[in-house]
């Protein structure tokens, strides 16, 4: 029971009520872009993953001030600290100082565009991004699975996962609701994933606790970005991406690590080449999901 109430309390009401209270600030002050349609929309919701984050880690901490045991789900979270922060934080800046956040500037796009720019000897803001959360992956796959020269392979493995996931994920950052609605799909398979492969120790209780934790930052935001007055932006795309690649990287087996390290570096490498917007377009099912919630 003490698992599911502090989920509640610290990572979906307080996320809730915070961005309820911050999303006026945020659409007098916070830069603004235009999406899709032509409107201008404020870029700063992805904000509520740091907000999530130090209301989880207060959580925890009060429950170690008060001597009662941690829940299995917050220690499983709490590596996760500086990556997800990172994620946010580098997100944010290229958000609001990076090319492209302001009107008539042009914006430097994929891994090309930022690797042609390392070559010429400058960094972009979302190549520092890259680099970052490239590194925070490593730091936190070496925290966790590092164990001399026989454990590099699973390094490589979860770092890749981890950064191409929180990529990928800022793919679908092109329409309201769309990179929330990915990642509760994605979510929905890591949980799975945890819950059958068994390969981290959580009971059922940690599991509905930890679904209902991840939950938050969506619920937290879920009517200004399908309502079109906000979007995630790298903050919250890079983030939520990094969180669904740490629980797929922990959860899975080796051949599954293999498996999905692929997969993410197929789809990563195929977004440079062909339009993920166009692909959903064109069929009407995933048409219709991603449509669905939001302004026709």
């Amino acid at each position: 029971m003490i698992s599911v109430l502090v989920a509640i309390v610290f990572c979906v009401a307080i996320p809730v009520l915070a961005m309820a209270s911050l999303v006026p600030s945020l659409q007098a002050s916070a830069p603004k872009v235009l999406n899709y349609r032509g409107n201008q929309v404020f870029n700063g919701l992805g904000v509520v993953w740091f907000i999530w984050l130090v209301a989880f880690w207060i959580g925890a901490h009060i429950l170690n001030l008060l001597h009662i045991g941690q829940p299995g789900w917050i220690s499983y979270l709490l590596p996760t600290f500086p990556l997800l922060a990172g994620a946010c934080v580098f997100g944010l800046f290229d958000d609001w100082a990076g090319s492209g956040a302001t009107p008539g500037s042009v914006r430097v796009r994929g891994f090309r565009g930022h690797l042609k720019a390392m070559l010429k000897g400058r960094i972009t803001t979302g190549g520092l991004k890259f680099l970052g959360i490239g590194m925070l992956s490593l730091f936190t796959a070496v925290s966790l699975y590092y164990d001399g020269a026989t454990s590099i392979l699973k390094v490589v493995l979860v770092t890749s996962i981890i950064a191409l996931f929180a990529n990928l994920l800022n793919l679908f950052d092109l329409r309201p609701a769309r990179a929330s609605k990915v990642y509760l799909l994605g979510l929905a398979l890591a949980l799975c994933c945890v819950g059958a492969l068994r390969v981290v120790n959580l009971d059922a209780a940690d599991i509905v606790a930890l679904a209902l934790a991840a939950f938050g930052p969506v619920l937290a935001t879920w009517r200004f970005d399908a309502g079109e007055k906000g979007m995630l932006g790298d903050a919250g795309a890079n983030a939520a991406g990094a969180l669904l690649g740490y629980l797929m990287a922990t959860a899975l087996p080796f051949g599954g690590l293999v498996a999905a390290a692929l997969l993410l570096l197929a789809l990563n490498l195929a977004s440079e080449k062909w339009s993920f917007s166009q692909a959903i377009e064109g069929n009407k099912a995933l048409k219709a999901l991603d449509q669905l919630g939001r302004k026709r």
